[in-house]
């Protein structure tokens, strides 16, 4: 599986994704680039984008964003060109067992 394919896999879930969540769980450094590029040019579809607001551990402010793909009518096109794009780049074997039930309900893999 490559970071594309990967990106649009946990997007098509409906993960929720920030530059920690996508380092820790994609191996993926800078979310807003790759989700801009890889995803948002390349199939036409647009992620929401939701500024979140805290403090440091200096309880110094802060803030980072949090994106997560609509299933909506404006992207459903593009929506169906990424699950095209995982079908294509990913072996059901690389796929956790316990998260290849929601990616029937997707309609990505069907047994």
């Amino acid at each position: 599986m490559n970071q594309k394919a990967a990106l649009c896999l946990a997007l098509l879930r409906g993960d929720k994704l920030s530059i920690l969540t996508g380092f820790k769980e994609l191996g993926i450094t800078n979310i807003p680039r790759e989700i801009g590029r890889s995803v948002e040019r390349a199939f036409k579809v647009r992620c929401e984008k939701t500024k979140m607001e805290g403090k440091t551990r200096w309880n110094t402010p802060t803030h980072w964003f949090v994106y997560q793909l609509k299933h909506t009518e404006q992207n459903s096109e593009g929506i169906e060109l990424m699950r095209q794009y995982v079908r294509d780049h990913v072996e059901i074997k690389e796929v956790p067992r316990d998260k290849i039930r929601k990616l029937q309900q997707l309609k990505i893999f069907v047994e």
